[in-house]
């Protein structure tokens, strides 16, 4: 089964503009780049940092 849920918010010029610049960020990062991320975070974990 596919269900489809259309859903319509009004957001405020701040919001508008904050959602815009975390959709620019998110496009700009690489792949290697979250790769690396999540080694670094993996390690701090086992080592118990997180």
């Amino acid at each position: 089964m596919l269900f489809k849920v259309m859903l319509m918010i009004t957001l405020s010029n701040d919001e508008v503009a904050l959602l815009k610049a975390i959709l620019i960020a998110l496009r700009g990062i690489k792949t290697q780049d979250i790769d690396k991320a999540l080694v670094i975070l993996s390690k701090a974990e086992k080592r118990g940092r997180l």
